[in-house]
């Protein structure tokens, strides 16, 4: 029933993505739009994943958005060990997105490039708020809830998986999968998807202005023998970081036991 219910939203996705394909090829007027508006573009690349998607993975299960969203709320607590476990993960995801970058173009980097400081509030809500909700909503909500009754660590290593493959970008896997395996943690154990999506905006977020700095050139990486000279200091940084982060999440995670117990814990 968990894995039918996984490929039965995944099958829907796929198919939002398959029917808008065939409406573009079929109304080039309406691809030439999408494609001279970025933000129009990924708006609508984001909005499949939900729309019809979700609606109609209800209507199917015959659930309500209350059963497939865990919406508790965080409380202040929470709310600072989110900040600070994403804080603290972030030097990990540069370092898989630098090594990946060696061998791949950096997607996030490319679409980060079309936005500018006269566009900054366009760019965090493309490319950081509405992600933050969509995905937040389709993979640690509907996917998650699909994921009822497996282990925790195997709905999350499922869960990250997924959202790295549905990238569909050989240079964003990896740390896709590692966020998303993460991302997954934090909605079991608080029991609420405000969790990912304020550590899904907080990470994209950092990134627009990270690409907007690189932009004006405060910080440049000019040559792939820059970045493989920076990856062994770098991967020190992220290992000090990742046991940090270790800690703080072992203190998280006995927190919201003791506040939200889990039975198949």
């Amino acid at each position: 029933m968990r894995i039918r219910r996984i490929l039965l939203y995944l099958s829907l996705i796929l198919a939002d993505f398959l029917a808008l394909t065939i409406i573009l090829i079929l109304n080039p007027a309406l691809a030439e739009q999408l494609e001279s508006s970025s933000f129009l573009l990924l708006f609508v690349s984001e909005l499949i994943f939900i729309f019809p998607a979700l609606p109609l993975y209800m209507l199917i299960t015959k659930q309500s958005l209350k059963d497939i969203l865990p919406l508790k709320p965080l409380g202040w607590k929470n709310v600072s060990y989110i900040l600070v476990m994403t804080v603290l993960l972030e030097p990990v995801t540069w370092l898989l997105s630098a090594i990946t970058s060696l061998l791949y173009p950096n997607a996030a980097m490319e679409i980060s490039a079309m936005f500018s400081r006269e566009n900054l509030l366009m760019a965090l809500i493309a490319i950081a708020l509405i992600p933050a909700f969509v995905e937040e909503i389709c993979f640690r909500g509907a996917l998650i809830n699909a994921s009822k009754g497996m282990s925790i660590m195997s709905a999350a290593i499922i869960n990250g998986v997924l959202f790295g493959l549905i990238h569909m970008n050989p240079q964003q896997i990896p740390y896709a999968i590692f966020l998303g395996i993460i991302f997954s943690l934090y909605v079991i154990y608080t029991k609420s998807v405000f969790s990912s999506i304020l550590a899904h905006f907080f990470i994209n977020a950092t990134n627009v202005f990270l690409a907007l700095g690189f932009q004006d050139g405060t910080e440049t990486v000019s040559s792939a023998e820059d970045v493989r000279a920076s990856v062994i200091p770098f991967a020190v940084a992220a290992v000090i970081f990742f046991i940090c982060f270790l800690r703080v999440y072992k203190q998280f995670r006995l927190y919201n036991l003791f506040r939200n117990p889990i039975n198949n814990e």
